[in-house]
């Protein structure tokens, strides 16, 4: 390293100091735990040994104890004065000392090494790093239930790229059968869902990362996949399933109106406590956390049915409140505190006092706007803990929505720390078909960790650099800066500020005649679109990625290129239907439908190479029916042309 070369360091520590002066790491030495008390640092220092193989190929043993016959190189000593999860780096001419106040401190001290060993090799700057986290709890949940099941070895990727962060919990969302419920093997029977056996293995590899795999089981709304079954509809508020209330959807997308299959428990029900028992029971005893998330978000048809007359007697939050309530019970039953998302109670700022004081509110939104100052206030004032649980805005989006992202994260993490938030849960969805590829997430759990950590000194951090050195390894240092821009697209579309999508993914989800979205998009749009990601095509191919998955990134992006194209064409289509069909030629039809199939087929590729095969026809079903529509307007075209 040069002597004026920049450390750059991801997340920004709360001090670091450089000073002139290189340390040359020896050819031989060792790695001392300073006494038999710091045997618990031993986690971190395997993680150093190994960095110091694969990053110089140097071998340094493991010491416990300090004796002048060991060269320590590296001093790990534990320090009762320092707080949880804190620690300190001091490199000078007698080596590298790592003071720590947990055992979790010691390992992101060793997270840390890890970069400064990246960029400088063996000669290290003289410096003093001192740092902890904002929050206690800094988390990843991943979309598990909308379609994509991630293979064991990706969820395997993604926990390592989160012990780099020094992040330290892990949720996979369920809904619907993405777990081999023991008791139910009919409603997984023909899916691949994670196992018990396998999240046995998911715990002890998040364990031995300092990382908690809290698991997470919707439990109240976004029931449609046990509702719709025959053998639990009787369960629902509206068996039958309903219209959606105007107010709850965009009426452009919809102007007919949005059915919605049953989602929501009868609360009333007493079979309903029965069934989350045996789920619960079914699936808590594989994790070790004593956490739980239950979910309970958008109960959408809450009180519209069954339990009318009880909502207009009590009202719909005090019916919200009670089952609530009960799901607590069960969950200090089996152990656990309980988390849900606080969406619905915070429509109803006067119950949340009555809250059990031992429940952990999770407070979501995903705007840039979204008021996270407000809303964690009401749970402050009422004395229940909370996190903020902003998002990667990855989903419904293609390729992501970087700006938004951005935004999201950081105001959540300035009005959570400002609030008192004991937590910040970066979430990553995967609605409507989960059609994003898992790169198209990273700048969001990049920055979301950085913030998490420490919200003043990351505010700005280069998420860009980090992807480049950290992630992807490009020789070029270009992909970083790429994936964000990538991420913007949606700022060349018509303007209309939509909380949780893009245009050119609604236009693939919905059908081909209704063409009310391209209602505000011009021949103007559709061109700088185009020029804007064929750019950022032409720049991947400068790249020169040496990550493990180099082929299959560059792979997928590509895609998820294709998929921003594609749909820019469709809107064309769709703009001339709306002018009048009589200027469109079968053959631009046909053509469509090659390039359709051609996307389909590198789609259907690449998501067995991360994911299980279950789900995939459902996340392809739209873009499958888009095709048939394609079919039947090019028959209709050659049909009118014939008259």
């Amino acid at each position: 390293m040069s002597e004026n070369h920049h450390l750059q360091l991801f997340p920004n520590p709360k001090v670091l100091e450089v000073s002139d002066g290189r340390f040359h790491l020896p050819a031989k030495g060792n790695i001392v735990l300073a006494d038999e008390a710091d045997r618990a640092a031993l986690p971190a220092a395997r993680k150093l040994q190994l960095t110091l193989s694969q990053v110089l190929q140097l071998n340094l043993s493991l010491s416990v104890g300090t004796r002048v016959s060991v060269r320590s190189v590296y001093h790990f000593s534990y320090s009762p004065m320092m707080p949880a999860q804190s620690y300190e780096i001091h490199v000078d001419e007698g080596g590298i000392t790592v003071t720590y106040g947990s055992p979790e401190g010691a390992y992101y001290a060793a997270a840390t090494l890890k970069q400064i060993l990246l960029q400088c090799g063996r000669n290290l700057p003289f410096l003093h790093i001192s740092d902890q986290p904002d929050f206690a709890a800094r988390g990843l949940m991943i979309d598990i239930s909308r379609n994509k099941i991630p293979k064991l070895e990706t969820l395997y990727r993604i926990i390592d790229f989160m012990a780099d962060l020094k992040l330290n919990q892990l949720q996979l969302y369920i809904e619907g059968s993405p777990f081999a419920y023991e008791s139910f093997p009919q409603v997984w029977e023909l899916e691949t869902p994670i196992t018990g056996e396998e999240i046995l293995q998911l715990d002890t590899y998040c364990q031995e990362r300092y990382i908690e795999l809290v698991p997470n089981q919707n439990s109240f709304g976004h029931m449609e996949g046990w509702l719709t079954r025959p053998e639990f509809n009787a369960l629902a508020e509206i068996p039958e399933g309903f219209m959606l209330p105007e107010d709850m959807y965009d009426s452009e997308m919809y102007p007919e109106g949005l059915f919605m299959h049953p989602g929501t428990f009868h609360t009333e029900n007493p079979e309903v406590l029965q069934l989350l028992a045996t789920m619960y029971d079914d699936l808590l005893p594989y994790f070790t956390s004593k956490h739980f998330n239950v979910g309970c978000d958008e109960t959408y048809e809450l009180g519209l049915g069954k339990s009318k007359p009880a909502a207009d007697a009590d009202g719909k939050g005090q019916l919200y409140l009670t089952f609530l309530q009960k799901i607590h019970a069960l969950v200090l039953e089996r152990g656990k505190t309980m988390q849900f998302w606080g969406d619905i109670i915070i429509q109803h700022p006067e119950l949340i006092p009555q809250l059990p004081k031992d429940i952990v509110a999770m407070e979501w939104g995903y705007s840039a706007a979204h008021p996270f100052e407000a809303d964690t206030m009401k749970f402050r004032e009422a004395g229940i803990p909370f996190y903020v649980c902003p998002g990667t805005s990855s989903w419904n989006s293609l390729t992501g929505r970087s700006d938004n992202m951005m935004a999201n994260l950081r105001s959540a993490a300035i009005h959570g720390k400002n609030n008192g938030a004991i937590g910040y849960l970066i979430t990553d969805w995967g609605d409507f078909g989960h059609w994003q590829h898992l790169p198209i997430s990273y700048p969001g759990f990049a920055y979301g960790a950085a913030v998490a950590w420490n919200v003043e000194n990351n505010l700005e951090a280069d998420v860009a650099a980090y992807l480049n050195t950290a992630v992807f390894h490009d020789r070029a240092g270009r992909i970083g800066q790429l994936l964000l821009d990538l991420g913007n697209y949606y700022k060349l579309e018509s303007g209309v500020v939509r909380p949780n999508d893009t245009e050119m993914s609604m236009l693939l989800r919905t059908p081909l005649q209704q063409v009310q979205l391209v209602g505000k998009l011009t021949g103007e749009h559709f061109d700088h679109l185009e020029q804007y990601v064929e750019e950022i095509e032409a720049r991947l191919e400068q790249t020169e990625l040496e990550c493990s998955d180099a082929g299959l990134v560059a792979a997928e992006l590509r895609n998820g290129i294709h998929f921003v194209k594609h749909a820019v064409q469709l809107a064309r289509i769709k703009k001339q239907l709306a002018d009048g069909p009589s200027t469109l030629q079968p053959e631009l039809i046909h053509r469509q439908i090659k390039d359709l199939d051609i996307l389909l087929h590198h789609y259907r590729q690449l998501w067995v190479q991360r994911n299980r095969t279950g789900g995939l026809e459902q996340s392809v079903s739209k873009l499958v029916r888009l095709r048939a529509e394609y079919t039947r307007l090019a028959a209709e075209l050659i049909d009118s042309a014939a008259l």
